[in-house]
């Protein structure tokens, strides 16, 4: 079986400005790898190889002729609008018009169109964007290593960093995978990766499980964005609130599987 995503196998550092932490470059790229193998599409693909330098900040090698010019100027221009969707969201404006993401950009209105097949597209690569930035997050060092009760500390703690993170953009996602299919198929994507995660995380209790899968799809279903969505928004709650709900749900599910051993 391939080593799931943050299994020892892969020793990964999480950091990130929001979480007191900043993931190195070999580390993301040892994770994406991971997800790549597993034959997963959407957004566990390679953004556009002209974004990824461009999104780092670095610039684009070119000959220097007229023609380079004009295609290092595209790949910026289309880089600050991905970013400005992006930067726009995450600052609460869920569906931003085409005027609000241009100005942002510093481009024309115009050129928007010019730079995406149509505002879907530009959605999609918005969201991409968003699941690269935060794949890191997702990774757990010590996959199934210790104690029960140190292990749900863990994950509970992994699945509230990257929903916390990802708030506004995952909330953009969800509604629009109604209309864009590769977003959905990335979601499905996404919930394959976290399944395989938390089995080999909580291996022996699923092992002890009359029912392993109806297990899983409680666990899925108790940490999932919907819940945490659930909770935040409609019910009001903080993180502590809802990291003891989760805590305490794991641990109900999960202690009377430890004492069969």
């Amino acid at each position: 079986m391939q080593a799931a995503l943050g299994s020892t196998a892969t020793p990964t550092r999480l950091e990130h400005r929001e979480w007191a932490a900043t993931v190195s470059t070999a580390d993301a790229a040892a994770i994406t790898e991971q997800i790549i193998d597993r034959g997963m599409s959407s957004f566990t693909a390679p953004l556009p190889r002209d974004l990824v330098g461009l999104a780092a900040g670095n610039d684009v090698v070119t000959t220097g002729n007229e023609f380079d010019g004009r295609s290092l100027r595209r790949s910026r221009n289309r880089t600050a609008v991905i970013i400005s969707l992006f930067q726009l969201i995450r600052e609460g404006s869920l569906d931003p018009s085409v005027p609000e993401i241009a100005d942002r950009a510093g481009v024309s209105h115009r050129s928007v169109f010019r730079y995406f097949d149509d505002l879907n597209d530009l959605v999609r690569l918005t969201v991409d964007h968003a699941v690269h930035e935060t794949m890191p997050l997702r990774a757990i060092t010590d996959l199934g290593v210790g104690p029960l009760e140190r292990r749900i500390d863990v994950y509970v703690e992994t699945r509230l960093r990257v929903h916390s993170t990802a708030y506004a953009v995952s909330r953009v996602a969800h509604i629009k995978a109604q209309k864009i299919p590769a977003i959905e198929e990335g979601l499905r994507a996404l919930t394959c990766i976290i399944r395989s995660q938390l089995a080999e995380h909580f291996a022996p209790e699923c092992d002890h499980s009359p029912d392993r899968e109806m297990l899983l799809d409680a666990l899925m279903v108790l940490t999932s964005f919907e819940a945490y969505d659930y909770q935040r928004r409609l019910l009001g709650h903080g993180l502590e609130r809802i990291r003891h709900v989760w805590h305490s749900s794991f641990a109900a599910q999960l202690n009377p599987l430890t004492s069969a051993e």
